[in-house]
């Protein structure tokens, strides 16, 4: 039980290192006047943040130096669970990309398996030597964070209440780094809002994912809408149809069975036989030069933007952010996702909301599970 002195002085701490993670080089009189913090207790904490080498002094020894996050000291390990690979970089918080081992995932992925590969990375990650302040974790499914358990993962053959950052713990050295966990659609959204290049405009903000799944996430005030069951944003499941689509999750006709990679290709080849054997991409390429084409794709994914619309008149984002798996869609899918949305939502001003193309999804789900872990060593007691 931490007494309510150190509670303070955690929260200005945390306060202090997402200033100048936003800001960058700044000088200490800056941050208390913008974190409304007094200078006596930015000093104070800053001296010791330098003293354990996470800032570092643009001139040292100069009282009053310009200040910054380290480098050296703020990097974390990312882990990706995909579809069919574990990807593991070592990221530090500006989202430079040192390291990176990829392995590929055997079937079926019992969770006993994922983790025996995610030992076997962070090990591998291990014997570099590198300093790293936590080990941060993107999963397919619900999870609880705080708890570290994976509680759903259609996608991964159905996991249920898996204790996950617990079974990977018990396999790895007595002091490794903590490790964190968040929901793959949450840790994309937070890849695109720290390293986006959207910066600050994203604090409010829907994003959707586009892959063999749907996945959604939302920023409210800058953070995570998690919801009471930690499910907030699953909509790859909703009822979307009548066309007896199977499901991974053992339902009919849900929203991914659709709008999701394969449930696209599947509509459009069924008007146009000629392209049965293109990608999606390669069908958002065409779509360019054909109307006919770019209409079957406004009408197939005009049951993701009935979802949206919904989601829009429930919280009202300033924007939307759409993942997409190959930049060849980065320039039709947020144009066809926002005349949709246009069409429905009468009550928007004549622009609509902007419907923006973020970070490959895969990209962004590795930068955010980096994100997961600065923002919880922020925050760290260990880190005073």
């Amino acid at each position: 039980m931490i007494s309510e002195q150190t509670r303070k002085r955690l929260k200005n701490q945390s306060e202090i290192l997402r200033t100048i993670r936003r800001k960058g080089a700044t000088s200490r009189s800056f941050i208390s006047s913008s974190c409304g913090i007094r200078k006596a207790s930015v000093t104070n904490i800053c001296r010791d943040l330098v003293d354990r080498g996470s800032l570092n002094e643009k001139t040292p020894g100069f009282y009053r130096s310009e200040i910054e996050l380290s480098s050296e000291y703020w990097r974390s390990l990312a882990i990706f669970i995909g579809p069919g690979e574990i990807i593991a970089t070592i990221v530090d918080h500006n989202g430079k990309v040192y390291e990176e081992w990829t392995q590929k995932m055997g079937n079926p992925k019992s969770p006993e398996s994922i983790v025996s590969v995610i030992v076997a990375l962070i090990n591998k990650a291990s014997k570099l030597k590198k300093s790293i302040v936590g080990i941060g974790i993107s999963v397919p499914g619900i999870i609880n964070a705080e708890k570290g358990i994976c509680l759903s993962a259609v996608n991964l053959g159905r996991w249920h209440d898996f204790p996950l950052v617990e079974e990977i713990t018990k396999r790895l050295p007595e002091g490794s780094p903590r490790i964190v966990i968040e929901n793959d659609a949450n840790a994309e959204l937070m890849g695109n809002h720290w390293f986006g290049g959207y910066g600050e405009t994203l604090e409010n903000s829907l994003y959707i994912s586009l892959g063999e799944g749907i996945g959604c996430a939302q920023l409210l005030e800058g953070n995570i809408v998690r919801g009471r069951r930690f499910a907030a944003g699953e909509i790859g499941c909703l009822p979307s149809g009548n066309e007896k689509r199977p499901c991974s999750c053992g339902k009919m006709d849900c929203l991914q069975t659709y709008c999701g990679e394969l449930g696209i290709i599947q509509s459009v080849k069924s008007q146009n036989k000629e392209i049965a054997h293109h990608s999606i991409a390669q069908i958002c390429q065409l779509a360019k030069n054909n109307l006919g084409i770019r209409q079957q794709l406004i009408e197939a994914y005009q049951p993701l933007v009935q979802q949206i619309s919904t989601m829009i008149a429930l919280t009202d984002p300033a924007q939307i952010v759409v993942g997409c798996p190959d930049p060849k869609m980065d320039s039709i899918i947020p144009e066809i996702l926002s005349t949709g949305l246009k069409n429905l939502l009468s009550w928007t001003d004549k622009e609509g909301i902007p419907v923006l193309a973020g970070l490959n999804p895969i990209k962004s789900g590795i930068l955010g599970a980096a994100v997961s872990v600065f923002k919880n060593a922020f925050q760290d007691e260990a880190h005073i």
